[in-house]
C-alpha cells in the first residue's frame, strides 16, 4: 500500500508539470527555432559560404540570449508562485511533507525542465552534424561547449531566481529582483569606478571598465559569449555560484516566516540594505551624471541630493507598496551625514593613493601614453625600461601629483590624457590616469620622447625585417586614389634607412605637430604582417627621395590635384555641429561668403597644403575642389601655421 507521502510528493510532480511544463515547451521551441532550424537553412542554401561560425552561440543569438536570460526567471517566478499567495501557501505548506523535502522538489523539477532542452536541441545538433557535413563551421567540442555554458548559465539565473524568490513575498519584485542582483556587483563597480576619479586624484576609471568588468555580472557575460569565450576562473566562480545559491536559497526557505507572503522582502534586515543600497547607486548615478555633464563640484553634489532622494522613494514605494509614502526625515539626515564623512575622510587619502610614485628599485619597466588605449588595445604595448628614461617619468608623475589642483583648475576639452602603467618587480601594477596640460610637462616629453629607446619602442619600422619587406604603399590624406608603391628591393632598403634617420633626428616639437601628414606609409611583409606610419611635414630627406625616385608627385597631394579653394574666417560660417554637417554643404556655404578668399595660385595652394589641418577648430577655414572627381576636402589652421597672406587679408 502506498504511502500518504509518496502520493503527495506525486501529486506535487503532476501539479509542477501541470503549471510549468509549458515553459519547458516553450524553452525547447524557441532553441529549435534559434539553431537547429537555422543551421538546416544556412547550410542546405547559397548562405552557406557565408557562414562563419566559432560557435554555436553564432546561430540567432540575439534569440538564445533574450531565452537563457528570461527563461530562467519565467520559471522560478511561476515554480514558486505557491509563496507569493497566501491561501496556496498555506496549503502546500499544511501537507505532511518537510520544507526542505519540498522545496528539493521543486527546485530540482525546475533544473530538470531547463535541461531537457537544451539538451534534446544539442542531440538534434549531433544528429545533423554528419549529413549537413557541420564540420566545416564547428566541431564536436563546439557542440558541448555549447551545451556545457547553456546550462550553466540557465541554472544560474534560475537559482538567482529561486534565491530572490525565498527574500521577496511578490512575484512581479522576485523578477526585478533577480536581475538586479544579477547586475548588481557589476553596476556598482562601474558606478564606483566613475564617481572614484573626482576623490582620487589619478583614479584610472577608463583602465578599470577595460578589465574585463563584465565578468562580475553573469547577464553581460552571457550577452557576450558570443564574440568573447569565458575565461576557466570564470566558469568556475559560475559552477561554485550555481551550488552556493542552491544552499542559500534552502537555507533561507526553512527560516522564511510564512505570514510574510504579499511583502515586498520578508526579512526584516534586508529592508534597509535595499532602501539604502537603492540610494546609493542612485545617488552614484545622479553625481555621475551631472558630474560628467557639468563638470564642476556645484553639480557634482546636486547630482548626488537629486540620485539619493529619487533612490530613497522609489525604494520606500516598492517597501511599502503605494506611491503615499511617510518619509523618514531623520533616516535622510543620518544618511547624508554618512555620506559627507565618507567625502571628507577621502580628503584624507589614508592609503596615500594620490602620492603613492614606486621607487625606481621597485619599477621592472614603465609605459607612459596620452591614451590608456595605447596599453589597453595594443596587442604589444611599449615599455620604457632604461634608468635614465624611468627616472624621467618618475619625476614628471611626481610633478603632477604636486600640482594636482592646477591640473584640475586646468581642466578643458583640449586637456591632455597623462598615462601611466607601472609594472613592479613583485608582479603588480601601478595604474594612474592624469588629466593635464602637457605644454607645463614639455620639458619632461621633449627628454622622454627625444630618447633613441622611446623612438624604436614606439615605432614599429624599427621591428621590421628588411629582408622580409614585399612592398611599401605611400596612400596621401585627401580624397584622391593617388598611390605610390616601391617594390625594388634596393629601394625599399632606401626608402626604411630614409625613414628610420628621419624618425631619429625627428624633435619633440616636429612629433606634436597638429598640422597633418602628407601621407600614410604601410609596409607590408611576406609574413602577411603590416606596419604603419605617417609621413609628417618635417620629414624632408624622404621628400626629397621620393622626389629623386620620380614618386613624390603620386605620394601625396600637390596643387596639380586642386583646381581652387575658399579660405574663410570659421565665424563667418554657420556650422550645426549637434545635427552635423557635410562638407559640400559647407563648401557651398564658403562660395558665398563675400568675405572670402578664392585661392587658384599654384604657390599659395601648395602653402595652404603644407599648413592645414584636419580638426576645424582653427580661426580661418579652407575648402579644397579636386579637379579628379568635384570632390570637397575641408581643413583649418590654426596658431603659427596660418599662411601669411591669409593673415594680411583678414586683417
Amino acid at each position: 500500500m502506498q504511502s500518504k507521502i509518496f502520493l503527495v510528493n506525486k501529486e506535487i510532480r503532476k501539479t509542477i508539470m501541470r503549471s510549468i511544463g509549458w515553459v519547458a515547451i516553450v524553452h525547447f521551441l524557441g532553441l529549435i527555432f534559434a539553431v537547429p532550424l537555422e543551421i538546416l537553412m544556412t547550410t542546405t542554401g547559397e548562405q552557406r559560404q557565408y557562414i562563419r561560425a566559432e560557435s554555436l552561440f553564432y546561430f540567432h543569438f540575439e534569440i538564445q540570449a533574450v531565452l537563457n536570460i528570461g527563461i530562467p526567471v519565467i520559471l522560478a517566478v511561476f515554480l514558486f508562485r505557491y509563496l507569493q499567495v497566501k491561501p496556496y501557501s498555506d496549503f502546500m505548506h499544511s501537507l505532511p511533507i518537510k520544507r526542505d523535502r519540498l522545496f528539493h522538489q521543486y527546485a530540482l523539477t525546475g533544473m530538470i525542465l531547463l535541461i531537457l532542452p537544451v539538451l534534446l536541441i544539442a542531440i538534434i545538433i549531433s544528429a545533423l552534424y554528419i549529413p549537413l557535413n557541420l564540420s566545416e563551421f564547428i566541431t564536436w567540442a563546439d557542440i558541448f561547449k555549447w551545451l556545457g555554458i547553456t546550462i550553466m548559465f540557465n541554472l544560474l539565473v534560475f537559482l538567482a531566481g529561486v534565491f530572490t524568490g525565498m527574500i521577496s513575498g511578490i512575484s512581479a519584485v522576485q523578477g526585478i529582483l533577480t536581475y538586479i542582483f544579477l547586475l548588481l556587483p557589476m553596476g556598482l563597480l562601474v558606478l564606483l569606478a566613475y564617481n572614484l576619479p573626482f576623490y582620487l586624484y589619478g583614479f584610472a576609471d577608463r583602465y578599470v571598465m577595460e578589465s574585463k568588468v563584465e565578468s562580475f555580472s553573469p547577464l553581460v557575460a552571457l550577452s557576450q559569449v558570443d564574440y568573447r569565450p569565458l575565461g576557466a576562473i570564470e566558469i568556475i566562480v559560475y559552477c561554485l555560484l550555481i551550488f552556493i545559491l542552491y544552499g542559500v536559497s534552502l537555507w533561507v526557505y526553512k527560516n522564511r516566516r510564512l505570514e510574510a507572503v504579499t511583502q515586498s522582502l520578508v526579512f526584516p534586515l534586508l529592508k534597509p540594505i535595499f532602501k539604502y543600497g537603492m540610494t546609493f547607486c542612485t545617488m552614484l548615478l545622479g553625481g555621475l551624471y551631472f558630474g560628467i555633464m557639468e563638470g564642476n563640484t556645484t553639480w557634482l553634489i546636486a547630482g548626488y541630493v537629486i540620485g539619493a532622494i529619487l533612490g530613497y522613494f522609489v525604494a520606500e514605494m516598492v517597501l511599502q507598496k503605494s506611491w503615499r509614502i511617510i518619509i523618514h526625515i531623520k533616516e535622510l539626515i543620518i544618511y547624508a551625514g554618512a555620506m559627507a564623512l565618507l567625502v571628507i575622510l577621502f580628503q584624507f587619502d589614508f592609503t596615500q593613493f594620490e602620492k603613492k610614485v614606486p621607487n625606481l628599485s621597485e619599477v621592472e619597466r614603465i609605459h607612459l601614453s596620452e591614451n590608456y588605449f595605447m596599453y589597453n588595445d595594443a596587442n604589444d604595448p611599449f615599455f620604457l625600461t632604461s634608468a635614465e628614461n624611468m627616472d624621467l617619468i618618475r619625476r614628471l608623475h611626481k610633478e603632477i601629483v604636486a600640482n594636482k589642483n592646477q591640473n584640475k583648475n586646468r581642466v578643458n576639452d583640449s586637456s591632455d590624457h597623462a598615462f601611466f602603467v607601472y609594472e613592479l618587480k613583485n608582479g603588480k601594477k601601478l595604474v594612474r590616469d592624469y588629466m593635464i596640460d602637457k605644454k607645463e610637462y614639455a620639458h619632461f616629453y621633449k627628454l622622454i620622447h627625444e630618447s633613441e629607446e622611446y623612438k624604436r619602442v614606439t615605432n614599429g619600422i624599427f621591428k621590421v625585417n628588411e629582408e622580409q619587406i614585399e612592398k611599401i604603399s605611400i596612400h596621401p590624406y585627401g580624397p584622391t586614389q593617388k598611390k605610390a608603391v616601391i617594390v625594388d628591393p634596393e629601394d625599399l632598403k632606401e626608402a626604411i634607412a630614409v625613414l628610420k634617420d628621419e624618425i631619429n633626428t625627428a624633435t619633440y616639437e616636429e612629433t606634436i605637430d597638429n598640422r597633418d601628414p602628407h601621407a600614410f606609409i604601410e609596409i607590408m611583409q611576406k609574413n602577411d604582417k603590416t606596419v604603419g606610419l605617417e609621413w609628417r611635414i618635417s620629414y624632408k630627406k624622404f621628400e626629397e627621395w621620393l622626389d629623386k625616385k620620380g614618386l613624390l608627385e603620386q605620394a601625396k597631394v600637390t596643387a596639380a590635384d586642386i583646381s581652387y579653394a575658399y579660405i574663410v574666417d570659421t565665424n563667418d560660417l554657420q556650422i550645426n555641429y549637434a545635427q552635423g554637417y557635410s562638407y559640400e554643404e559647407l563648401f557651398e556655404q564658403m562660395s558665398k561668403i563675400g568675405r572670402s578668399i578664392k585661392v587658384t595660385d599654384k604657390n599659395r595652394l601648395e602653402e595652404s597644403l603644407l599648413n592645414a589641418s584636419g580638426f576645424h577648430d582653427g580661426p580661418y577655414m579652407i575648402g579644397y575642389y579636386y579637379k579628379a572627381d568635384g570632390s570637397i576636402d575641408i581643413k583649418s589652421f590654426s596658431g603659427e601655421h596660418i599662411p601669411d597672406f591669409v593673415q594680411q587679408y583678414f586683417n
